[in-house]
């Protein structure tokens, strides 16, 4: 009987957190905050140690900007130095996709690979592993692009979707389906009939595929980006041609590069506890809260008070009285106030203190 390939796992450990301006800075971006509830490991230390059981001795991939390279090396003490891919300069997710898929082919053969983002909440680990686990075994049976869904649970306007098309066959963790199509992020009205229809799933940005199937769709899909970087792909020696190769190529995600426009992509419609970890709303979805709602630290006190969220970092207390559905986050030199349900908009925030100069705020 023939060896099953190895399994592997790249995450990828982008963005700057903006959202969650003041803790989020250039120097500290979301992936490197502890942020999923009450769970005091930074988001992408979590994401590892999920996704860690999966692969070979080595462990996972992790595909970050270079300016972090020395805060996850001490974060992650224990990765080898060669599974850690630095972009030297930010492309978003489709170059380095790519470069994770490069990466893998260069280990030998084509093995299949999961791609997962390192900031979401995903529960219970070992369901989320076998999730992981069935996609990267129907990418090495079947040769087609993998992504991820889950039959949506509430009218969610800040994520993506996926219509579902025929179904294609049956995994361990679900039904695997054709995608029909990808669906951006849609109004209210529009995302309330897609949960009562039961034909949409939420988009993940989970993916799974064999290395030469993901660089042939990215050849095709991004040429200009896959022309930038033809120098890395050429050799096994890619990370010293990944200055001038990232220099060169154009920024562009790997949803509306690649997935959006390939045919033949399957979904697994998995069912766990998920959540996109983007913004404060979701920290407070997840924290333990007391008996009114409120989730509070240490000292902090509240006195007819309900359902709000208080984070500091340095230890103020925070006296809450007579108010409601408020998130309220402390550092050092910053403090933010804002409604619960608002959380989105405090990019806004983080781009008002960029453009009036104040970039001791930020980094």
């Amino acid at each position: 009987m023939p060896k099953s390939p190895p399994r592997h796992v790249v995450i990828l450990a982008g963005g700057s957190g903006t959202r969650f301006w003041p803790v989020g800075r250039t120097s500290r971006p979301k992936q490197m905050l502890a942020l999923d509830g009450d769970d005091p490991r930074p988001l992408l230390r979590a994401t590892y140690e999920r996704v860690k059981p999966l692969c070979d001795r080595k462990g996972p991939f992790v595909v970050a900007a270079k300016r972090l390279g020395a805060e996850i090396r001490k974060l992650i003490p224990e990765m080898p130095a060669d599974r850690l891919l630095l972009e030297p300069v930010p492309r978003n997710t489709g170059p380095a996709v790519a470069l994770a898929a490069h990466a893998v082919a260069c280990l030998g053969g084509d093995a299949p690979l999961a791609v997962v983002p390192s900031d979401h909440h995903a529960s219970p680990d070992a369901t989320y592993r076998d999730v992981l686990a069935a996609m990267i075994d129907r990418a090495g049976e079947s040769h087609r692009l993998q992504t991820l869904g889950l039959v949506p649970t509430f009218p969610a306007t800040g994520y993506g979707y996926l219509e579902l098309g025929a179904r294609r066959a049956k995994s361990p963790s679900g039904a695997i389906h054709a995608v029909r199509r990808y669906v951006e992020k849609p109004a209210l009205a529009v995302a309330k009939r897609y949960v009562k229809g039961r034909r949409h799933l939420w988009n993940l940005g989970t993916f799974a595929f064999r290395p030469s199937v993901f660089l042939d769709a990215f050849r095709r899909h991004m040429p200009e980006a896959a022309s930038a970087l033809a120098p890395l792909f050429a050799t096994k020696a890619f990370r010293a041609k990944l200055g001038p190769a990232f220099d060169a190529c154009p920024s562009q995600s790997v949803d509306y590069g690649v997935m959006e426009k390939a045919r033949d992509i399957e979904v697994l419609v998995a069912d766990f506890d998920w959540d996109d970890l983007g913004s404060w709303d979701a920290v407070a979805r997840h924290a333990r809260s007391d008996p009114r709602g409120n989730s509070l630290r240490g000292t902090d006190v509240a006195l007819d008070a309900t359902n709000c969220l208080v984070r500091t970092d340095d230890g103020t207390a925070v006296a809450l009285i007579g108010v409601d559905d408020l998130l309220v986050v402390r550092t050092k030199d910053a403090l933010l106030i804002a409604r619960k349900g608002r959380g989105e908009d405090v990019r806004r925030i983080y781009d008002a203190l960029k453009l009036a100069g104040r970039l001791d705020l930020l980094t």
